[in-house]
Protein backbone atom coordinates (compact mmCIF):
# COMPACT_ATOMS: atom_id res chain seq x y z
CA UNK A 1 0.00 0.00 0.00
CA UNK A 2 1.50 3.45 -0.96
CA UNK A 3 2.12 5.79 2.16
CA UNK A 4 0.10 9.07 1.90
CA UNK A 5 2.23 11.90 4.36
CA UNK A 6 1.02 15.51 3.45
CA UNK A 7 2.26 18.79 5.30
CA UNK A 8 -0.01 21.19 3.43
CA UNK A 9 -2.71 23.44 4.44
CA UNK A 10 -5.47 21.12 2.23
CA UNK A 11 -4.62 18.45 4.62
CA UNK A 12 -7.06 19.83 7.12
CA UNK A 13 -9.71 19.11 4.88
CA UNK A 14 -9.23 15.74 5.27
CA UNK A 15 -8.52 15.09 8.59
CA UNK A 16 -11.07 12.30 10.06
CA UNK A 17 -10.30 12.59 13.64
CA UNK A 18 -10.81 15.11 16.54
CA UNK A 19 -11.47 18.79 16.11
CA UNK A 20 -9.87 20.32 18.82
CA UNK A 21 -6.74 19.88 17.91
CA UNK A 22 -5.78 20.63 14.43
CA UNK A 23 -2.98 20.01 12.13
CA UNK A 24 -0.94 22.99 11.31
CA UNK A 25 0.84 23.29 8.25
CA UNK A 26 4.38 22.80 9.70
CA UNK A 27 3.29 19.47 10.51
CA UNK A 28 4.06 16.49 8.56
CA UNK A 29 0.55 14.02 8.82
CA UNK A 30 0.54 10.42 7.80
CA UNK A 31 -2.67 8.62 6.95
CA UNK A 32 -2.64 5.56 9.49
CA UNK A 33 -4.99 2.35 9.45
CA UNK A 34 -5.70 0.85 13.26
CA UNK A 35 -7.27 -2.29 12.42
CA UNK A 36 -9.21 -3.89 15.35
CA UNK A 37 -10.14 -6.47 13.28
CA UNK A 38 -10.50 -9.26 15.37
CA UNK A 39 -9.88 -9.84 19.43
CA UNK A 40 -7.16 -11.89 20.96
CA UNK A 41 -9.40 -12.85 23.73
CA UNK A 42 -12.14 -15.54 24.52
CA UNK A 43 -15.48 -14.35 23.59
CA UNK A 44 -18.58 -16.90 24.60
CA UNK A 45 -19.21 -19.70 23.39
CA UNK A 46 -15.34 -20.26 24.76
CA UNK A 47 -13.04 -19.87 22.70
CA UNK A 48 -8.93 -19.36 21.83
CA UNK A 49 -9.16 -18.72 18.42
CA UNK A 50 -9.05 -14.64 17.59
CA UNK A 51 -12.67 -13.48 15.49
CA UNK A 52 -13.58 -10.20 13.78
CA UNK A 53 -14.48 -7.39 15.57
CA UNK A 54 -18.08 -7.69 14.36
CA UNK A 55 -18.57 -10.94 16.28
CA UNK A 56 -18.18 -9.47 20.02
CA UNK A 57 -18.81 -5.47 19.31
CA UNK A 58 -21.04 -3.22 17.95
CA UNK A 59 -19.15 -0.19 18.98
CA UNK A 60 -16.30 1.35 19.32
CA UNK A 61 -13.79 4.28 21.02
CA UNK A 62 -10.25 5.26 20.34
CA UNK A 63 -8.19 8.07 22.17
CA UNK A 64 -4.93 8.61 20.25
CA UNK A 65 -2.69 11.64 22.24
CA UNK A 66 0.37 12.81 20.90
CA UNK A 67 3.11 12.37 24.02
CA UNK A 68 5.06 15.81 22.72
CA UNK A 69 2.60 18.05 21.62
CA UNK A 70 -0.57 16.23 23.50
CA UNK A 71 -2.83 16.97 20.74
CA UNK A 72 -5.79 14.82 20.68
CA UNK A 73 -7.53 12.69 18.58
CA UNK A 74 -10.71 10.46 19.33
CA UNK A 75 -13.56 9.81 18.47
CA UNK A 76 -16.16 6.57 17.89
CA UNK A 77 -17.13 3.97 15.28
CA UNK A 78 -20.53 1.97 15.80
CA UNK A 79 -20.95 -1.10 13.76
CA UNK A 80 -24.34 0.38 12.43
CA UNK A 81 -22.56 3.28 10.74
CA UNK A 82 -18.99 1.67 9.35
CA UNK A 83 -20.05 -1.97 7.60
CA UNK A 84 -18.11 -3.89 6.65
CA UNK A 85 -15.31 -1.59 7.47
CA UNK A 86 -16.04 -1.79 10.89
CA UNK A 87 -13.30 -2.46 13.11
CA UNK A 88 -10.54 -0.24 10.40
CA UNK A 89 -10.51 3.08 11.46
CA UNK A 90 -8.42 5.88 9.31
CA UNK A 91 -6.64 8.83 11.19
CA UNK A 92 -4.43 11.82 9.92
CA UNK A 93 -1.76 11.70 12.80
CA UNK A 94 1.28 14.08 12.70
CA UNK A 95 4.21 11.96 13.02
CA UNK A 96 5.20 11.04 16.50
CA UNK A 97 4.41 8.90 19.35
CA UNK A 98 1.35 8.83 20.76
CA UNK A 99 -0.24 7.35 24.41
CA UNK A 100 -3.12 5.21 22.16
CA UNK A 101 -6.69 3.54 23.79
CA UNK A 102 -8.98 1.55 22.27
CA UNK A 103 -12.32 0.65 23.65
CA UNK A 104 -14.86 -1.73 22.66
CA UNK A 105 -18.05 -3.46 23.43
CA UNK A 106 -21.46 -4.20 22.15
CA UNK A 107 -22.57 -7.72 21.25
CA UNK A 108 -23.27 -9.24 25.16
CA UNK A 109 -25.72 -7.71 27.24
CA UNK A 110 -27.89 -5.46 24.90
CA UNK A 111 -28.93 -3.84 28.62
CA UNK A 112 -25.57 -2.97 30.38
CA UNK A 113 -23.88 0.49 30.11
CA UNK A 114 -20.47 1.22 28.65
CA UNK A 115 -18.45 4.58 27.69
CA UNK A 116 -15.22 5.55 26.98
CA UNK A 117 -15.24 9.58 27.77
CA UNK A 118 -12.40 11.99 29.04
CA UNK A 119 -12.96 13.45 32.76
CA UNK A 120 -13.63 17.03 32.58
CA UNK A 121 -11.19 17.55 35.86
CA UNK A 122 -8.60 15.51 35.34
CA UNK A 123 -8.64 15.65 30.94
CA UNK A 124 -7.88 11.74 30.58
CA UNK A 125 -9.78 9.47 29.41
CA UNK A 126 -12.10 7.32 31.67
CA UNK A 127 -14.38 4.22 31.27
CA UNK A 128 -17.88 3.53 33.03
CA UNK A 129 -19.03 0.34 32.69
CA UNK A 130 -22.02 -1.14 34.41
CA UNK A 131 -22.78 -4.99 33.54
CA UNK A 132 -21.33 -4.94 29.64
CA UNK A 133 -18.85 -7.29 28.05
CA UNK A 134 -15.99 -4.96 27.02
CA UNK A 135 -12.56 -5.05 25.37
CA UNK A 136 -9.46 -2.82 25.58
CA UNK A 137 -6.46 -1.81 23.82
CA UNK A 138 -3.99 0.73 25.51
CA UNK A 139 -0.18 1.08 24.25
CA UNK A 140 2.38 3.67 22.90
CA UNK A 141 2.31 3.83 18.95
CA UNK A 142 5.20 5.15 17.06
CA UNK A 143 4.01 7.31 13.45
CA UNK A 144 6.35 7.77 10.69
CA UNK A 145 6.25 8.67 7.13
CA UNK A 146 6.44 4.65 6.53
CA UNK A 147 3.54 3.98 9.14
CA UNK A 148 0.96 2.63 7.23
CA UNK A 149 -0.94 -0.05 9.53
CA UNK A 150 -1.19 -0.62 13.55
CA UNK A 151 -2.91 -3.84 14.46
CA UNK A 152 -4.89 -3.38 17.47
CA UNK A 153 -5.95 -6.37 19.55
CA UNK A 154 -7.96 -5.80 22.24
CA UNK A 155 -8.30 -7.82 25.23
CA UNK A 156 -11.29 -8.24 27.64
CA UNK A 157 -11.46 -5.61 29.73
CA UNK A 158 -13.98 -6.68 33.13
CA UNK A 159 -14.54 -9.76 35.17
CA UNK A 160 -17.96 -10.88 35.79
CA UNK A 161 -19.81 -12.10 38.76
CA UNK A 162 -21.75 -15.82 38.06
CA UNK A 163 -24.34 -17.13 40.45
CA UNK A 164 -25.15 -20.78 40.07
CA UNK A 165 -28.06 -21.87 42.83
CA UNK A 166 -28.24 -26.26 42.74
CA UNK A 167 -31.76 -25.56 45.20
CA UNK A 168 -34.26 -27.04 44.21
CA UNK A 169 -37.26 -24.25 44.85
CA UNK A 170 -40.28 -24.92 46.20
CA UNK A 171 -43.40 -23.01 45.33
CA UNK A 172 -44.03 -20.88 48.41
CA UNK A 173 -40.52 -19.59 47.38
CA UNK A 174 -41.21 -16.37 45.91
CA UNK A 175 -38.05 -14.51 45.01
CA UNK A 176 -34.17 -14.28 44.94
CA UNK A 177 -32.49 -11.21 44.57
CA UNK A 178 -28.98 -10.90 44.17
CA UNK A 179 -27.30 -7.58 45.45
CA UNK A 180 -23.62 -5.87 45.26
CA UNK A 181 -21.82 -2.68 45.43
CA UNK A 182 -19.06 -2.21 43.45
CA UNK A 183 -16.94 0.38 41.50
CA UNK A 184 -17.99 1.34 37.94
CA UNK A 185 -15.06 3.59 36.80
CA UNK A 186 -12.36 2.57 35.38
CA UNK A 187 -9.10 5.21 35.04
CA UNK A 188 -7.24 3.91 32.22
CA UNK A 189 -3.79 5.42 33.35
CA UNK A 190 -3.95 3.98 36.79
CA UNK A 191 -5.52 0.81 36.03
CA UNK A 192 -7.93 0.69 38.71
CA UNK A 193 -11.50 0.88 39.40
CA UNK A 194 -13.24 3.78 41.34
CA UNK A 195 -16.26 5.37 42.09
CA UNK A 196 -18.47 7.79 39.99
CA UNK A 197 -20.12 10.78 40.71
CA UNK A 198 -18.33 13.08 44.11
CA UNK A 199 -19.11 11.28 47.27
CA UNK A 200 -16.79 8.71 47.04
CA UNK A 201 -19.17 5.18 47.24
CA UNK A 202 -19.80 2.40 45.85
CA UNK A 203 -22.71 1.97 43.37
CA UNK A 204 -25.67 -0.39 44.60
CA UNK A 205 -27.02 -2.43 42.51
CA UNK A 206 -29.84 -5.71 42.67
CA UNK A 207 -31.37 -7.94 40.90
CA UNK A 208 -33.66 -10.60 41.11
CA UNK A 209 -32.87 -13.83 39.87
CA UNK A 210 -34.77 -16.21 36.65
CA UNK A 211 -36.64 -19.10 38.69
CA UNK A 212 -38.20 -21.86 36.49
CA UNK A 213 -39.34 -25.18 36.98
CA UNK A 214 -38.34 -25.11 40.68
CA UNK A 215 -34.69 -24.06 39.54
CA UNK A 216 -32.70 -20.99 39.27
CA UNK A 217 -31.14 -19.67 36.21
CA UNK A 218 -27.63 -19.07 35.77
CA UNK A 219 -27.03 -15.25 36.53
CA UNK A 220 -24.54 -13.41 35.39
CA UNK A 221 -23.21 -9.94 35.27
CA UNK A 222 -20.00 -7.75 34.22
CA UNK A 223 -17.86 -6.23 36.73
CA UNK A 224 -14.69 -4.21 36.74
CA UNK A 225 -11.47 -5.65 38.37
CA UNK A 226 -11.81 -5.03 41.87
CA UNK A 227 -11.39 -6.55 45.21
CA UNK A 228 -13.46 -6.50 48.45
CA UNK A 229 -16.69 -6.62 47.17
CA UNK A 230 -19.71 -8.35 48.83
CA UNK A 231 -22.21 -10.63 47.19
CA UNK A 232 -25.61 -10.82 49.06
CA UNK A 233 -27.97 -13.12 47.95
CA UNK A 234 -31.72 -12.87 49.79
CA UNK A 235 -34.79 -15.27 49.89
CA UNK A 236 -38.21 -14.76 50.10
CA UNK A 237 -41.44 -15.74 50.00
CA UNK A 238 -44.80 -15.72 47.52
CA UNK A 239 -46.02 -12.83 49.72
CA UNK A 240 -42.52 -11.03 49.41
CA UNK A 241 -41.66 -11.23 53.09
CA UNK A 242 -37.94 -11.78 53.50
CA UNK A 243 -37.14 -15.41 54.83
CA UNK A 244 -33.14 -14.56 55.22
CA UNK A 245 -29.99 -13.81 53.56
CA UNK A 246 -26.43 -14.54 53.08
CA UNK A 247 -22.96 -12.35 52.22
CA UNK A 248 -19.77 -13.88 50.50
CA UNK A 249 -17.02 -11.90 50.30
CA UNK A 250 -15.13 -12.11 46.54
CA UNK A 251 -13.33 -9.94 44.12
CA UNK A 252 -12.85 -9.89 40.76
CA UNK A 253 -10.30 -9.60 38.21
CA UNK A 254 -9.71 -9.27 34.70
CA UNK A 255 -10.92 -11.94 32.03
CA UNK A 256 -12.27 -13.87 35.05
CA UNK A 257 -15.17 -15.14 36.01
CA UNK A 258 -15.98 -15.53 39.85
CA UNK A 259 -18.74 -18.00 40.15
CA UNK A 260 -20.66 -17.97 43.18
CA UNK A 261 -22.17 -21.91 43.50
CA UNK A 262 -24.13 -23.76 46.33
CA UNK A 263 -27.60 -24.40 47.66
CA UNK A 264 -28.72 -21.48 48.98
CA UNK A 265 -31.31 -22.90 51.32
CA UNK A 266 -28.95 -24.87 52.97
CA UNK A 267 -27.38 -21.60 54.06
CA UNK A 268 -30.38 -20.11 55.05
CA UNK A 269 -31.33 -23.18 57.29
CA UNK A 270 -27.76 -22.73 58.41
CA UNK A 271 -26.43 -26.15 57.35
CA UNK A 272 -22.82 -26.37 56.20
CA UNK A 273 -21.73 -25.05 53.31
CA UNK A 274 -19.15 -23.98 51.19
CA UNK A 275 -19.18 -21.38 48.32
CA UNK A 276 -16.27 -21.74 45.45
CA UNK A 277 -15.05 -19.06 43.66
CA UNK A 278 -13.86 -20.47 40.21
CA UNK A 279 -13.07 -19.02 36.90
CA UNK A 280 -12.90 -20.78 33.43
CA UNK A 281 -11.65 -17.69 31.63
CA UNK A 282 -8.10 -17.87 33.30
CA UNK A 283 -6.57 -20.04 36.13
CA UNK A 284 -8.45 -21.34 38.99
CA UNK A 285 -9.29 -19.65 42.11
CA UNK A 286 -10.87 -20.99 45.28
CA UNK A 287 -12.35 -18.83 48.03
CA UNK A 288 -13.90 -20.06 50.97
CA UNK A 289 -16.90 -19.05 52.93
CA UNK A 290 -16.29 -18.25 56.78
Amino acid sequence: MKQFCFSMVLLLALVSCSNDNEITPEEKACEVMFNVSTLDVEVQPMSRATVPASDALTNIHYYVKNTSTNKVFQGTQTLANAGSEFGTIKLWLPVGTYEATFFGYGTNNTSGQALMYVHKDTQSPRISLKNKDSFIFTDDVSVDEETTNIDVNLTRLNGALVVKLNDEIPSDIGKIKVSLNYYPEWLISDGKATYEGNFGESTAFSDELTIKNSSVEEYIYYVLPQTGRSVTLTLFDSSGAELGSTSVAVSFYQNRKTIVEGNLLDIISQKPFAITVTDDWGEDVVVPLE
